[in-house]
């Protein structure tokens, strides 16, 4: 059962809603740069405190939108 109420997507922000094994630590938040696989809905993902992995979708949440624009 999907609780995403929101698609994930490439530029979308993102952040890690459990430690990643590539050491990323939960609460982390990142860029979405790219897709990572198709069957196992992964997304390549740019942590703002440095690494770049690749993230199962189940493992990211949609940071909500700050600022004046909403995207939608």
């Amino acid at each position: 059962m999907d609780t995403h109420t929101e698609t994930i997507d490439v530029g979308a922000r993102v952040m890690a809603n459990q430690a990643l094994p590539e050491g990323v630590a939960q609460g982390a938040r990142g860029l979405v740069v790219g897709q990572a696989g198709w069957i196992q809905r992964r997304w390549r993902v740019r942590f703002d405190d440095g690494p770049t992995v690749d993230a199962p979708e189940y493992a990211l949440e949609l940071c909500a939108g700050r600022g004046r624009f909403k995207r939608g």
